[in-house]
């Protein structure tokens, strides 16, 4: 579920539709929120009345089946081929509207209800396979996962009955995205996890890489398949700096045998350069915006 911060903010179509969307707003909303802010001192009972009101609306759309899952294609650009999906949380609230991601996930951590959302988000999953395994028959569909979720014991336990339940094969068609809050968690809980998880044929993939504690030191740790080079670096291409530290990259995970993967992709400039650096896959709006099941099985890239 993702989340994660920027090294270098900017004009990020992704980014204004995603979990952090609040820190790119356009520059007067940023500056009516800035004034509003110096004005209208912070408020922790309206706060917490919110969070309170959240987490009782997200256990009933629990509940109902009241979520979504939005697709967003990650693409080998050399052979114009889909390899995978991340799936995205959606949950739009009459009352509330549409509640932001970061929003609800973090209500959910704070008030025990993450083991429940993570669960939900697997079922709505694993029902949408058969339809994007008929379209594209080799492409997993990347699920993100909290840190207080590895945490629990029996993750992998519940996690593979859930699976089985519905075809065990689908295990081979799955990959669990885990971000730098999992290193808050206790490790050797986290490797067994991953390790029962490996052993069915799921992959394991490090999210926002190159932000927070998800460097080098910690790539070791835990048995990740595939980086995901945080969105950051891909805006800043323009840098010579920057190219030198993705080409760094490349040749790191090339050496290692890991996938590399760049976040955030939205001009075919970025692209280039990617490819120029040694990248053969890449997420973003330049591919596609995540989209919901049916729009997804009637787009061509």
């Amino acid at each position: 579920m993702c989340t994660g911060g920027t090294v270098i903010q900017g004009a990020n179509s992704e980014f204004l539709s995603g979990p952090q969307a609040h820190l790119l707003r356009p520059a007067g909303r940023l500056y009516s929120d800035l004034m509003n802010a110096t004005t209208t001192p912070f408020d922790p009972s309206r706060a917490q009345a919110r969070q309170t009101l959240i987490a009782h609306k997200l256990a009933r759309a629990i509940s109902d089946h009241g979520l979504q899952v939005h697709y967003q294609p990650e693409m080998d650009v050399g052979q114009q081929q889909v390899v995978s999906f991340e799936a995205l949380c959606r949950w739009h609230d009459p009352e509330l509207n549409q509640v932001a991601p970061d929003e609800f996930i973090a209500v959910a951590e704070a008030r025990g209800q993450i083991v429940a959302l993570g669960a939900e988000i697997l079922r709505m999953v694993l029902a949408d396979l058969p339809q994007i395994l008929a379209r594209w028959p080799q492409a997993r569909v990347a699920i993100n996962v909290s840190g207080l979720e590895l945490a629990q014991a029996d993750f992998a336990a519940q996690f593979l009955a859930t699976v089985d339940r519905v075809q065990a094969v689908y295990a081979h068609h799955l990959e669990l995205e885990i971000t730098e809050s999992v290193f808050h968690h206790d490790v050797p809980t986290l490797q067994h996890n991953l390790q029962v998880l490996k052993s069915r044929g799921i992959t394991v993939a490090m999210d926002d890489f190159g932000t927070g504690q998800s460097s080098l030191s910690r790539l070791h740790t835990l048995p990740f398949d595939k980086i995901k080079m945080d969105r950051s670096f891909v805006l800043a291409l323009g840098d010579p700096m920057a190219q030198a530290i993705v080409k760094a990259m490349v040749e790191l995970t090339q050496r290692f045998g890991r996938t590399l993967v760049a976040e955030g992709v939205e001009t075919p400039e970025q692209l280039r350069t990617l490819q120029s650096l040694g990248y053969v896959l890449a997420q973003g709006y330049l591919i596609s915006a995540p989209r919901p099941l049916a729009s997804l099985l009637t787009w061509s890239h």
